[in-house]
């Protein structure tokens, strides 16, 4: 609590908070309340996804839009390939194959 209300208040910046919990060890007390702060918000969100169909569905949404970008037309992965299998940039031909000068 004295944390919060130190960053707050002004007294430390958040990126000085976190510099500092990063260079701590594991055994310090700082670090060990954050982790189990995180892991009660991560439970609360997890079952609040659990227990909302509603929020099943946009979540389920919002993964699908995302992912439809991340994916490549059918058949152009091979066709790059096989492009780049046939055609060889003038740097990487070897010196033999060119004509002498």
């Amino acid at each position: 609590m004295r944390v919060v209300l130190s960053v707050a208040a002004g007294k430390i910046s958040s990126v000085t908070l976190l510099r500092r919990l990063s260079t701590y060890s594991r055994r310090n007390n700082f670090y060990k309340a954050f982790r189990e702060v995180g892991r009660v918000i991560r439970t609360i969100q997890l079952l609040r996804y659990l227990s909302d169909p509603q929020l099943r569905r946009r979540t389920t949404a919002a993964t699908n839009k995302v992912e439809s970008y991340n994916t490549s037309p059918p058949g152009a992965a091979s066709a790059t390939r096989a492009a780049s299998a046939t055609t060889t940039p003038p740097s990487r031909r070897s010196r033999s194959s060119s004509p002498p000068c």
